[in-house]
């Protein structure tokens, strides 16, 4: 984008972050839906299965927490307390279009586990970037030959790579629930395994019904109206500021947008930095609203498509290593809450993605 290369430019997206995080912060305020108290058993899941999440990385991500394990196994079985008995499958390498994970019997809880791997080779990386969308159908429909419906559709890249670990894992998972009568499955995964295991719950909607699914510091999976954004088998958790909540290329082709018109408008740049001088605790409402009718004015001609973390999306504040506290979890809406790519300092900072930041301030919560 070589007309974003100047100064000028560069204060432009200084002016386009205030006015986003002072508006979206306003909205935020007065659009979140309150988390229920008698939604503790998913609180309780949402712990329990971070820890599976996070196992899939295998010995090199135990390091975060100070721990050293000899192997990727001997940190699984250590970290989910299952027996080695009890592990179906595993497989530690990823391909492209086909991420690593591991498959297991959880004999506390009666339930068959997938835990799908996030990001952590160039191969991983090459699925990310196919970042167009595609059509699809449940594997029941595509088996039979019937054509998409319009209602399935997602991340090219994330759909490839479900398909891939169907192929692997699906006769073994039936296998097993049909040799273990109780049990149900559960699908968790986190960053690119997160997106991967949603479109997976969407794939075998008719397959397994009863299937839950557990993303974690899921990424943009798909598009607004269509599964498996509209998935109700689906939790996300997106911690606050993780970079990856909003990025896809309608944000950033929306964001291009937004920063060619403050480039050419001077007069309005500077009313923006003149009204957002405050933090937003300490802006009157009058300054707030204008910043909302601003956005939404830079934004009314946005139409180019974009994808959104999938399911029931809740969202996880609190730091690292702050005071527990300070861990809120708030039920959003994925369309208000992360329709615009976040401009701060930290928007790159791993550290807010991490699977150790997840299993941490969920785990606070028991």
């Amino acid at each position: 984008i070589s007309q974003f290369k100047d100064s000028s430019s560069k204060c432009s997206i200084d002016i386009l972050g205030r006015a986003l995080r002072r508006s979206r912060g306003y909205q935020e305020f007065n659009n979140k839906l309150e988390y229920e108290d008698d939604d503790s058993d998913l609180l309780e899941d949402l712990a329990y299965y971070s820890a599976f999440a996070h196992a899939a990385y295998g010995w090199k991500f135990g390091l975060l927490s100070g721990k050293v394990h000899l192997s990727d196994e001997g940190m699984l079985l250590k970290k989910i307390g299952v027996r080695k008995k009890d592990m179906i499958h595993a497989s530690w390498r990823s391909k492209t279009h086909l991420p690593a994970h591991f498959l297991c019997r959880d004999a506390k809880r009666k339930k068959i586990v997938l835990s799908i791997r996030g990001t952590l080779s160039p191969r991983d990386l090459l699925t990310d970037l196919c970042c167009t969308c595609d059509d699809y159908s449940t594997l029941e429909d595509e088996e039979k030959g019937r054509l998409p419906d319009g209602t399935f559709r997602a991340h090219h890249g994330m759909l490839s790579a479900a398909r891939g670990i169907s192929e692997g894992t699906r006769s073994r998972i039936a296998f097993e629930l049909a040799t273990h009568p109780g049990y149900d499955l559960v699908i968790v995964g986190h960053s690119l395994g997160g997106g991967v295991a949603a479109i997976l719950g969407t794939l075998w909607k008719e397959t397994f019904p009863n299937l839950k699914v557990y993303a974690f510091g899921v990424p943009c999976v798909a598009p607004s109206g269509f599964y498996p954004t509209s998935s109700k088998n689906i939790v996300s958790i997106v911690g606050e500021n993780d970079p990856f909540s909003c990025l896809s290329l309608g944000h950033l082709a929306d964001l291009s947008k937004c920063l060619s018109k403050l480039c050419e408008d001077a007069e309005l740049s500077e009313e923006i930095l003149n009204r957002t001088q405050s933090d937003i605790e300490e802006l009157d409402d009058s300054d707030l609203k204008w910043c909302m009718k601003t956005l939404n004015s830079l934004t009314a001609d946005e139409n180019t498509e974009k994808l959104y973390p999938p399911g029931r999306v809740f969202h996880l504040k609190g730091n690292l290593f702050g005071s527990i506290d300070e861990v809120t979890l708030t039920e959003v809406s994925p369309q208000s809450t992360f329709s615009d790519l976040r401009l701060h300092r930290r928007m790159f900072d791993l550290s807010l993605h991490i699977p150790l930041r997840y299993e941490t301030l969920l785990s606070s919560f028991l």
